[in-house]
């Protein structure tokens, strides 16, 4: 019950995701019913709900028009049932900056459903370069301000009927996109293979692990998996360990009646460099508390995936975050990632060599294969994982 209070409390308040799709609708998107259809596919993935994701669509040509906002709907069959009645609207022009604007000043508003401190998505589907091209930079430069990040489609379509050299309109398209372009731009055939997309776009948006951009919307608590670990610590506390939060860098969560510790993002930069940040090292897949002596209390966190060997940190925790980091080990040379109750008693209240003498009697267990319960003591977290494949966890 009470990791399942916290999962509540902390995914209610990180960064949700607001999305808008600003869909081109002029005269020479042809087929409607493939545009369409791929707008009814995308929307399928997204997983609409109240504290959740929200979606709101612009229709565009010569004007703009709100199809549908951020706060109309609450679920993904509402939003589905929108869109199968949406219309083309035509226009002569392809007015995309205008469209691009448009989307950032309203649909992006309080007044349209914006959250505060929600994520910033936007989705720009269009056929052809635009007749307001000269106004692109300044609209984008004010999207890039506004952190929006920005997902572009080419639909090359109209090119390939005309017989017309795509690449200008290809480049105005990865100028919309943020960066990387290798995540935020894609371009396709014509409009009937929008549908092939459909799910590279929904992994990239929704991509729940690995590396994320400086412009991308980033996880902080939402998808955090807070009690997926857990133990008791002294004052009728609990230390919980939160996977997935910081985008599945990891962290742990500490409550003692009605206070909640959450170290802050970067509490942990000494032990998880920046390189490694974005690799899902999943910090607190198990916890554990070491006693030393009647006062001193450390917690000890381990990280899995780290670097793809594991690691376990031990560390001292204030009311505010992470005190003192005490010191740490990665994973042994093996290509298992045992997950193991063993016991270490320290018998002072220094840390010192404290994980290795943990390891070594770790590693004697395993190759004796004893029996763990002839021991007595605390609970403790060993990472061996060098050479496991990524999709093993």
């Amino acid at each position: 019950f009470l990791s399942w209070c916290c999962c509540k409390s902390f995914q209610k308040c990180g960064l949700y995701r607001d999305i808008v799709i600003v869909l081109d609708g002029s005269n020479s998107i042809y087929p409607w019913h493939d545009v369409q259809s791929f707008l009814i596919n995308i929307l399928k993935r997204f997983h609409i709900a109240p504290g959740q994701t929200r979606v709101g669509l612009v229709q565009y040509g010569e004007i703009a028009v709100h199809e549908f906002s951020l706060s109309d709907y609450q679920t993904t069959e509402q939003v589905e049932y929108a869109a199968r009645r949406i219309q083309k609207r035509g226009g002569r022009e392809t007015r995309t900056a205008f469209a691009i604007n448009f989307a950032r000043e309203e649909a992006f508003s309080p007044a349209f459903g914006a959250r505060e401190g929600a994520s910033k998505v936007l989705i720009v589907v269009t056929d052809g370069e635009s007749h307001d091209s000269d106004d692109l930079k300044k609209a984008i430069a004010a999207c890039e301000k506004d952190g929006i990040t920005r997902y572009a489609i080419a639909v090359l379509g109209y090119y390939k009927r005309k017989n017309i050299d795509p690449s200008g309109f290809i480049s105005e398209i990865k100028s919309i996109s943020s960066l990387p372009l290798e995540k935020h731009f894609l371009n396709v055939a014509d409009e009937a293979a929008l549908n092939d997309i459909v799910a590279t776009l929904g992994e990239r948006i929704f991509s729940l692990e690995g590396s994320v951009s400086v412009n991308e919307a980033s996880f902080d608590m939402e998808m955090s998996q807070v009690g997926f670990s857990g133990c008791s610590v002294k004052n009728n506390g609990v230390l919980l360990g939160a996977v997935g939060a910081y985008d599945w860098m990891g962290t742990v969560v500490r409550q003692r009646g009605n206070h909640v510790m959450v170290p802050s993002r970067s509490a942990f930069d000494s032990e998880i460099p920046d390189e490694l940040k974005n690799h899902a090292a999943y910090l607190g897949y198990a916890v554990a508390v070491v006693q030393a002596g009647r006062l001193q209390e450390y917690f000890v966190a381990g990280a899995p995936r780290f670097n793809h060997t594991g690691k376990v940190i031990v560390f001292s925790l204030n009311d505010h975050g992470v005190d003192t980091i005490h010191q740490a080990i990665v994973g042994d040379q093996l290509r298992l990632c045992y997950l193991i109750n063993f016991i270490i008693k320290p018998k002072s209240s220094s840390t010192k060599d404290f994980l290795e003498r943990s390891n070594s009697r770790l590693r004697l267990r395993l190759r004796l294969r004893l029996h763990l319960h002839r021991f007595t003591a605390i609970s403790m977290l060993a990472c061996v994982s060098r050479g496991f494949p990524r999709t093993a966890f």
